[in-house]
């Protein structure tokens, strides 16, 4: 018995690389859920994604996956996560619940700014990019700058041998 309480020095969390189980929560519970284990000392990873533009319902900030939360319990405390307020399951694989490797939680966590929320701006300037909806579909483009406070986006688009300024919404691009 003492190997084992040997190899859990962080208050019985498992060691680091065994990796994190997955836990599927019901919907828009994913911080009820991160809260209450960690009210029980279980280690958890809610990683959050600032998402741009933003979504029409809701918080500019919000779940990188939304519906599942990341956390290192004690194997023998895994019944007790399953029966958390706000569970639905811990997703499995067969019989196994399944794992997701610590290097990947530590990269998640490495992405994450000051504030701990990831930041994603796939559209940056001086990036080429597709137009994929609206009358200039399938023309290609370079960014110039974001217009953040309207989501939109101004690209310079080469129209007769000239590099010509067009405003078009973000989600009508698509990185080339």
């Amino acid at each position: 018995m003492s190997a084992r309480k040997d190899s859990r020095p962080y208050g019985g969390a498992v060691p680091a690389d065994a990796g994190w189980f997955v836990v599927q929560t019901k919907r828009h519970k994913e911080r009820a859920v991160q809260a209450a284990l960690a009210r029980g000392d279980i280690p958890t990873y809610l990683p959050l994604l600032r998402q741009w533009p933003r979504p029409a319902v809701g918080g500019e900030v919000g779940p990188m996956f939304p519906g599942y939360v990341f956390c290192q319990p004690d194997p023998i405390r895994l019944s007790g996560v399953a029966r958390c307020n706000g569970v639905v399951r811990l997703v499995s694989f067969g019989d196994a619940p399944a794992r997701v490797g610590s290097e990947v939680i530590a990269y998640l966590r490495s992405r994450a700014g000051s504030d701990g929320v990831i930041a994603i701006n796939p559209v940056v300037a001086g990036r080429p990019v597709t137009i994929t909806s609206g009358p200039l579909r399938g023309l290609e483009a370079v960014v110039e700058r974001r217009l953040t406070t309207r989501q939109r986006v101004l690209v310079l688009l080469d129209l007769l041998h000239r590099s010509t300024r067009v405003e078009l919404p973000e989600e009508w691009l698509r990185l080339a």
